[in-house]
């Protein structure tokens, strides 16, 4: 039976990629098609989609079979490749890294914060239209990330979630695909391509289990994307795809950003180059593809308001006094820093939260908890490289040179800084981690002349260690299926609080007590979720919740 389910999830999983490269086949690159570049572009587009329909309607079946047809047909009318190019001997490893990566989806590890907001919040889409002060039901929705809005549409009959997390997937996977592609398909390789092998080294050996993704992974593969199309512009000199790889870059970084905040300095590469380049790019940005770019960041600043009344994450600046705004938003930064630079382990015995913040004193506490996974992460990306510089022949040509070091160290420098101040958690960091690294080993790789069979031998070795961690993984469980491991909490309806416009639901806590620390979370809690004493009431079709 587990076969016949796997044969049907590789073609869904087909047929999906398929209908969201046709998507992004919308922005058409010219000479610069690639399948794998459409389907980061159709992600884009379908996240937007699905923002703007939400403003309107509830994200229903209706809406997810139009999409997908609607990505299918324009795949099929304006598809780049023949279908007969999977049938080809050298494109047959494609297949055995798709295999080899499917186990990963079987009997997957929730993430930690998947029952506490990522579910309730796919719920909060398909149960009701857009709500004016989403954001009152818990705190971990005052900051959205639009990633979360593509979950809406990975809904199965009966609310079933077992693919929630596909699209989180999706991307892992295609970037995998992607990487190998511009590898082995290019007849010189480029430092751009080096920094690829660093990434892809890495993610086939460090990201072996869905509940590791989060929101935080796209971010990060979105970045990385961002950095590797900017080093890949001062590779080319035709104006043309200069313009092409500068959208692609501009694009990448927004959409990070729009996925985790604590991306943005992302920005700087696009500001760097659009400056440096004015008099070539001062009017690329009137054309019409980059209205994707205005309208995706006008539509989150438009829901981000509507789910709190405050335009950017919240400041008291960009916050209106609305009704269902709500002053404890603002305390919100700092509670996050607190969590993310180790307060709570241990370090809430000796200080205040505000002695904590204050004149460094969180460094050591912070130390003492990251240095170890930060250790390990650096020796996942510099150990497999280095060993396969060592596997490659010296180079007898000319070195290459990248001449933009200068402009990286600046805005790693920027990155670390940004990432220090306010986020120090090694997840939200990657994309500098690895950049910092290839800068630093920047000089061999000038030095190597590259194999495609040594880096097709180290592929396959690292996809089958990410394999056979699964595999035994998959041991251990009793009931190997595609999806999700659940928790299945009770709950108790709130009729102090509920009335004809929504009703109100909280976990049982007595009840769940079974489910650990896990029981105090929604899950598939019916929508409303929320511990919080909410005023609903509803205004031209519209809920609005005040707290």
């Amino acid at each position: 039976m587990i076969f016949i389910e796997f044969f049907i999830f590789l073609v869904s999983l087909i047929l999906i990629t398929f209908s969201i490269a046709g998507i992004g086949k919308i922005i058409d690159f010219k000479d610069n098609n690639n399948f794998f570049l459409n389907i980061f572009i159709g992600i884009i587009i379908l996240s937007f989609l699905i923002t703007i329909a939400h403003f309107f309607v509830k994200i229903n079946f209706v809406i997810t079979i139009t999409i997908f047809c609607v990505g299918l047909i324009l795949f099929y009318f304006k598809k780049n490749f023949s279908f007969r190019v999977f049938f080809n001997k050298e494109n047959l490893i494609y297949l055995i890294i798709a295999i080899f990566l499917v186990p990963m989806f079987l009997s997957q590890k929730y993430h930690e914060d998947f029952g506490y907001y990522h579910l309730p919040y796919a719920l909060g889409l398909v149960e009701e239209k857009i709500i004016f002060g989403f954001a009152n039901i818990d705190q971990s929705y005052v900051y959205n990330s639009i990633w979360l809005n593509l979950y809406s549409i990975f809904f199965l009959n009966d609310k079933n979630f077992n693919f929630l997390t596909l699209p989180s997937f999706i991307i892992y996977f295609v970037f995998i695909l992607f990487s190998f592609n511009q590898i082995t398909s290019k007849r010189k390789i480029t430092l751009s391509n080096y920094y690829l092998i660093v990434s892809l080294f890495y993610f086939l050996l460090k990201f072996t289990r869905i509940s590791e993704f989060g929101v935080d992974l796209p971010a990060i593969i979105f970045s990385i994307l961002s950095i590797f199309y900017f080093i890949k512009f001062f590779e080319i000199e035709k104006v043309e795809e200069k313009e092409n790889y500068f959208f692609l870059i501009t694009t990448f970084s927004i959409f990070s950003i729009l996925i985790k905040l604590s991306t943005l300095p992302i920005i700087i590469l696009s500001l760097y180059l659009y400056v440096r380049y004015f008099k070539d790019l001062k009017l690329c940005i009137t054309k019409p593809r980059y209205f994707l770019i205005y309208f995706l960041f006008a539509s989150f600043i438009i829901q981000q308001f509507i789910y709190t009344g405050c335009i950017f994450f919240p400041t008291e600046v960009t916050c209106l006094k609305v009704d269902w705004f709500n002053s404890d938003y603002l305390q919100l930064s700092k509670q996050l820093e607190l969590v993310n630079k180790s307060y709570y382990h241990n370090a809430n015995n000796f200080y205040t939260p505000q002695e904590y913040l204050s004149n460094l004193n969180w460094i050591s506490f912070w130390f003492k908890r990251n240095f170890v996974e930060i250790s390990e992460h650096l020796l996942t990306i510099i150990l497999p490289t280095l060993f396969f510089l060592y596997f490659l022949k010296k180079s007898q040509e000319h070195k290459i040179y990248f001449k933009e070091k200068l402009i990286l160290y600046i805005f790693l420098l920027f990155g670390f800084l940004f990432w220090f101040s306010f986020s120090p958690v090694y997840r939200f960091g990657i994309h500098l981690f690895l950049t910092l690294v290839f800068m630093v080993l920047i000089y061999f790789f000038t030095l190597k002349k590259f194999s495609k069979k040594i880096f097709i031998i180290f592929v396959l070795t690292f996809l089958f260690f990410n394999f056979s961690k699964n595999i035994l993984r998959l041991n251990k469980v009793d009931d190997i299926f595609f999806g999700i491991q659940k928790i299945n909490n009770e709950y108790i309806y709130n009729a102090e609080y509920s009335n004809e416009f929504a009703k109100i639901f909280r976990p049982d806590l007595e009840k769940n007590s079974k489910n650990g620390w896990q029981g105090r979370l929604c899950w598939d809690t019916p929508f409303i979720c929320s511990y919080n004493n909410l005023n609903i009431y509803k205004t031209n079709n519209y809920l609005f919740l005040k707290y």
